[in-house]
């Protein structure tokens, strides 16, 4: 049981390098697309598809960035009522806590997954591409969250059972 836990935390360890990397990619690009909006509208006339590509990165680079930041536990969090306990309830605390946000994810993929076949037609009015591929970051990035979630959980779960802090 541990051995499988140990290669499934390595998994979700290396799904967040990635989703870090893809972020930094997705706001290298960003930051050039706007700058390149700039300049055009300064000496040329200005490019119609930039600002809503610009939007459209900025929201990807979000929710993978906050599939990061709940990886590394850097989201604001109300920890006076875990700091309350110490060893075990300590830990069925953190275990309450996080099925509520594995909770949170599922709905929000289900929900995601509805809002991308409500779009199947939609295209956006300067890139034409279909709306469904703008909207396909919601199910995405909280099914990272959902994975990091489970790994997590089941870790806090061994660490019960056993009273070993992994």
């Amino acid at each position: 049981m541990g051995k499988v836990y140990f290669q499934f935390k390595r998994i979700s360890e290396g799904l967040n390098d990635f989703i870090k990397a893809l972020t930094g990619i997705m706001l290298i690009i960003m930051t050039i697309v706007v700058t390149i909006q700039i300049i055009f509208r300064i000496f040329f006339s200005a490019l119609s598809y930039t600002e809503e590509m610009s939007r459209y990165l900025l929201v990807w680079s979000s929710l993978f960035a906050a599939s990061v930041a709940y990886k590394q536990g850097s989201h604001i969090a109300v920890t006076f009522l875990v700091e309350q306990f110490k060893g075990k309830l300590s830990t069925i605390m953190a275990i309450i806590i996080n099925l509520i946000s594995i909770i949170f994810f599922i709905i929000a993929i289900h929900y995601g997954s509805q809002l991308i076949s409500m779009q199947v037609f939609q295209t956006s009015p300067a890139l034409l591409i279909p709306m469904r591929y703008v909207y396909l970051c919601i199910p995405i990035s909280f099914s990272v969250m959902l994975f990091h979630g489970l790994v997590m959980l089941w870790g806090e779960s061994i660490q019960l059972l056993k009273g070993v802090k992994l």
